[in-house]
């Protein structure tokens, strides 16, 4: 954790990705994002989508475009896709493990929150729905309000900003290597939790790196902050 020069922690926010850190969506994404290219005879493989990961859904889908060529129909591809993750995501999306008990540990001892996603508002409240939680977090920072998605360190500064806080007194917990290197430009402290991917070397020895959320209620300093 960040500390001050007479040595007090001075960790004051908690700054949450969402998907793969918070919903086990992942996964269902990419399944979704492959049936979705199938469906028009297009390969989308694994080591291609993995590039996506932490990335916005715009420039993703701008990348396909680029990749597959002209034939390839971008609209009948978002429709295929959003209507098989719908169907895939309709009985709710499980929490990844720890993350409720993460939140009572902040909330108990008085440490603020928020979103910083890729994804769109409209996908967070969709996730979110029927669970209370989402009242929990301060401010929500989605790829709606910034112009530079992840690995730019627009959210991550927007969020800051609405906290009133420095970059310096957030803590970023991030599942992929674009969300990593997106709070760590923008000034905060990292602990990654890799879902799909592993960590990049060179970040290695700049994030703290556990297997889940369950372990980061330990390294959260309980201090009352000011």
């Amino acid at each position: 954790m960040a500390k001050s020069s007479d040595g007090e922690k001075t960790m004051k926010a908690v700054l949450f990705d969402m998907d793969g850190l918070i919903f086990d969506t992942e996964s269902l994404y990419k399944k979704s994002w492959q049936r979705a290219a199938k469906e028009q005879g297009f390969d989308l493989c694994d080591e291609f989508y993995q590039g996506f990961i932490g990335v916005q859904d715009g420039e993703c889908e701008r990348r396909l475009q680029h990749h597959f060529g002209a034939e390839f129909d971008l609209q009948r591809f978002i429709r295929c896709r959003d209507q098989d993750f719908a169907e895939r995501s309709a009985q709710g999306i499980d929490y990844k493990k720890g993350f409720e008990t993460l939140m009572r540990h902040l909330k108990q001892n008085g440490v603020r929150a928020a979103i910083v996603t890729s994804s769109g508002r409209k996908e967070v409240l969709r996730n979110f729905a029927g669970r209370e939680i989402l009242e929990q977090f301060e401010c929500l920072i989605t790829s709606d309000e910034v112009s530079q998605g992840k690995p730019a360190p627009d959210g991550y500064l927007m969020a800051c900003q609405q906290l009133n806080l420095k970059p310096s007194q957030c803590l970023a917990l991030e599942d992929s290597n674009n969300g990593v290197k997106s709070a760590l430009a923008a000034g905060c402290s990292v602990i990654m939790v890799p879902d799909l991917l592993p960590p990049e070397p060179p970040l290695i020895e700049k994030v703290t790196l556990v297997d889940s959320l369950t372990e980061v209620i330990a390294l959260i300093p309980t201090t009352t902050p000011c």
